[in-house]
């Protein structure tokens, strides 16, 4: 049983998955506080141009602090061998998080607006939806390493 544990603890997709259910956790609490407390549930308008949807500006919110969340703790327990500079390392990593995020928008657009759900139960199921994607392009992208390390993992 030891052997699992310890074999469970070096695998990187297992460390990848916790480490981004942490951020996640962390990205949750901060839509429900931004969402309920800073926006109460209201939309607002943003320079008299445009009216932002609370739940739109609280996943804004969530999502940026989750992020850095989530590549700090990345960057330190499961790729940590990645030769890549960090500079380099967060701007892919804020390119796929670009990306990540259109899809997340899309599908707590569809969830709440068409299929009526609660926009914080719609924000977890669609972030728990797009983590294998996520861990994917990180791995071959964002974290990158060289063949010569990778062949020796």
């Amino acid at each position: 049983m030891k052997r699992s544990v310890k074999k469970l603890l070096q695998s990187k997709v297992f460390r990848y998955f916790v480490s981004a259910g942490l951020a996640t956790w962390v990205d949750i609490c901060v839509y429900f506080l931004a969402y309920n407390y800073l926006y109460k549930k209201l939309d607002f308008d943003l320079f008299g141009l445009y009216v932002v949807s609370a739940p739109s500006a609280s996943l804004m919110l969530s999502y940026t602090v989750g992020l850095l969340t989530n590549f700090t703790i990345t960057k330190m327990l499961v790729f940590k061998e990645s030769e890549l500079a960090t500079y380099k390392q967060l701007f892919r990593y804020v390119l796929v998080a670009v990306f990540v995020l259109a899809l997340n928008y899309i599908m707590m657009r569809f969830l709440i607006r068409q299929l009526d759900w609660y926009p914080t139960i719609a924000r977890a199921v669609s972030a728990i939806s797009i983590g294998a994607l996520s861990f994917v392009i990180h791995k071959s992208f964002s974290f990158k390493m060289n063949a010569k390390i990778q062949s020796e993992k």
